[in-house]
């Protein structure tokens, strides 16, 4: 009997696991400290020492053949395009069948100029690009083309290592941040090829490796968040006159590529010339590859292990383009632990399942890692944390027409429900969603962040419609639940005229100064998550409104020794975030030396699901001392202080 190590985690992991188990074969996963849900769907899962060895080709070999597994299957992302892998799993004694493309196709589709290459030598269109190695590589290319240029990492993905630069001044930083986000260190520049007019557009493609490659329609990407995709259907609104020389190039460079499994061919598409240049391949399944199932009925994933075994081809699967014409419309909403209204911003916490509200209903279907298998003994709780993406779950929808595939999934984000300390994106699905540009498919791969305000508001007029009960809201259920939950694991209840004595004692001093406290009213009690009223105390005469709500970045753990920023102090320059601190200026590391920044100057790099953001200073001025505890390498929360930073006078800089 064949056995797959699922190599990933999350949501991908159950949709693998859940597909071999249909077909009988026997299953194993790799997990981390803190993050188990996929492992209560495989027969087996073996513990990592660090979310490291997930990239670690060698490790996850070893663990495949010390488990008797005849298969590796990558899932997307990690080492999902890694030829060295391929590689490993070939060289391996028994060989391991590596479920995806060959060495070769990995090598080429995985750096994204070679892939570039493969296409100019069939005559598909790409933009003008080139490798760099400095910053003044990017200057020359500049020189050439003009701006906006896109600088890409060759390794990148998910958004990361890629950064538009539209002028100057902006052009050192994004080279830096790239080249950090890619685990190579290798970066190219291209024509930056975005704005009005220009869509996403990818095609499916499936292929046996023996020649036979078929076309699974097209999906469209446009909407995205920092270059990463966040709502997607199928198929695109494009006339098909527009989309058919993207299959006639997709199905060309899958041919010459002897293409085996699944491979996502993508491009730019200018909606108003027709225009269009290929971008990249993506050779494994995609994050989308839900909305492609739904209009083609065909279980992507489950032919992806049967094109594994010998001879298997796709007229043996009845695969044919001409076999799956798209039936109606699928749109795929993924949830994100994120605050837009924030500049996307992590949320972290914990999640339990009293929590989530899942929505439901003929043509809905969720796909997430907030779950467990059967049997499982101990009531769940997850972590959303800095290590790995903040995708929570993925709202797939559909409908006979797209009009109605919108219409349900604006129901679906209506009834989906997530309490606690953990803030979403759902409030700028259900904007996307109600969106004239959307339902009139006049999107663009820059139009989200140009109309953010505006979706920010439709999605909260739209879910500002959810329905009451008995006249209470049910947001307000929530919030009870919120309570109860919070209030069962409590010693005291708090109810209106509680006191408590308060003693405060400066450090470095016996003395202690007492007050009182006494809560006069409460208008939202749950704690210890929220509590909010007013109350009394002898601290000053007037009474008080308050509320104190838990950071959720409690739910992460950071280095000790660090301190918070006083919010009220000008000087302090807190993190804005959680994250891992990657670098510091050198004003804040110096012992001599000059300590004066410009305003605009990077204070500090956090990197965050790894992703890298700038902590720009605020002013121009003169570090007096760096936060205590501050070392490249830890984890610290939002509002850890960072600097003290004290203005000077413009002459002085």
């Amino acid at each position: 009997m064949p056995k797959v190590l699922v190599a990933n985690r999350g949501e991908i992991t159950i949709r693998i696991l859940r597909a071999a188990e249909e077909l009988g074969w026997e299953t194993a996963t790799l997990f981390t400290d803190g993050d188990t849900s996929h492992t209560t769907f495989a027969n087996e899962a073996v513990k990592l020492d660090a979310v490291s060895d997930f990239l670690n080709v060698q490790r996850v070999v070893e663990i495949a053949k010390s488990i008797d597994c005849t298969h590796i299957h990558p899932g997307y992302g990690f080492l999902s395009e890694s030829p060295v892998l391929a590689a490993e799993c070939a060289a391996a004694v028994p060989p391991i069948v590596f479920i995806g493309p060959s060495i070769e196709t990995l090598r080429i589709a995985s750096d994204k100029m070679l892939s570039r290459e493969l296409a100019s030598s069939t005559n598909v269109n790409i933009a003008a690009g080139t490798r760099v190695s400095t910053s003044d590589d990017v200057r020359a290319f500049v020189a050439k083309v003009g701006y906006p240029v896109m600088i890409k990492a060759l390794d990148g993905g998910g958004g990361r290592g890629i950064r538009v630069v539209e002028q100057e001044n902006t052009l050192e930083e994004s080279f830096k941040r790239c080249m950090g986000e890619s685990p190579s260190h290798q970066l190219f520049v291209e024509k930056a090829l975005t704005g009005p007019g220009w869509k996403h557009i990818e095609v499916q493609i499936i292929g046996d490796g023996q020649g036979g490659v078929a076309h699974l329609w097209e999906r469209e990407c446009s909407v995205q968040r920092r270059f990463q995709k966040i709502v997607e259907a199928a198929p695109s609104s494009l006339p098909r006159s527009a989309i058919q020389p993207l299959f006639d190039a997709s199905l060309k460079l899958a041919t010459k590529l002897q293409y085996k499994g699944l491979g996502t061919f993508e491009y730019l598409v200018n909606a108003q010339t027709l225009e269009w240049a290929f971008l990249e391949i993506n050779p494994r399944v995609q994050v989308e590859h839900t909305i492609t199932e739904e209009i083609t009925n065909l279980d992507l994933v489950r032919s992806l292990f049967l094109l594994s075994l010998p001879s298997t081809t796709l007229s043996s699967l009845g695969i044919s383009s001409d076999l799956f014409p798209p039936h109606g419309y699928a749109i795929q909403l993924r949830i994100t632990a994120e605050d837009p209204l924030q500049g996307f911003r992590l949320s972290p916490g914990k999640i339990t399942p009293a929590d989530i509200t899942w929505p439901a209903g003929r043509g809905v279907r969720i796909d997430t890692w907030l779950n467990t298998g059967p049997g499982t003994a101990l009531a769940p709780s997850w972590t959303v944390g800095t290590d790995f993406d903040s995708l929570l779950a993925k709202i797939i929808v559909r409908g006979a027409t797209f009009a109605e595939a919108t219409q349900k999934g604006l129901r679906a984000l209506r009834e989906f429900r997530l309490a606690g300390e953990v803030t979403t994106n759902v409030e700028l699905l259900a904007g996307v969603l109600s969106h004239a540009s959307w339902q009139a498919g006049k999107i663009h791969t820059l139009w989200l962040e140009s109309s953010l305000d505006e979706v920010m508001g439709l999605g909260k007029e739209a879910l500002g419609s959810r329905v009451t009960t008995k006249g209470v809201a049910v947001e307000d259920l929530g919030v009870v639940a919120a309570a109860a939950k919070s209030s069962s694991s409590a010693t005291v209840m708090l109810q209106p005229g509680a006191v408590f004595n308060l003693s405060f004692t400066p450090e470095g001093t016996t003395d202690v100064v007492k007050h009182t406290v006494s809560l006069s009213s409460l208008a939202h009690n749950a704690f210890p998550d929220q509590l909010s009223g007013t109350l009394l105390t002898s601290l000053i005469p007037t009474p008080l409104s308050f509320n104190i709500a838990q950071s959720s970045s409690a739910a992460i753990s950071s280095a000790a020794g660090v301190e918070l920023a006083d919010p009220n102090n000008a000087s302090h320059i807190g993190s804005p975030l959680t994250g891992k601190l990657v670098e510091m200026h050198p004003a804040l590391t110096a012992e001599d030396g000059p300590r004066e920044v410009k305003k605009g100057d990077t204070l500090a790099v956090l990197s965050v699901m790894k992703m890298e953001s700038s902590v720009l200073a605020p002013f121009s001025g003169v570090v007096e001392r760096k936060g205590k505890g501050l070392k490249a390498g830890i984890i610290i929360n939002e509002g850890t202080l960072l600097a003290v930073l004290n203005p000077v006078e413009k002459s002085r800089l």
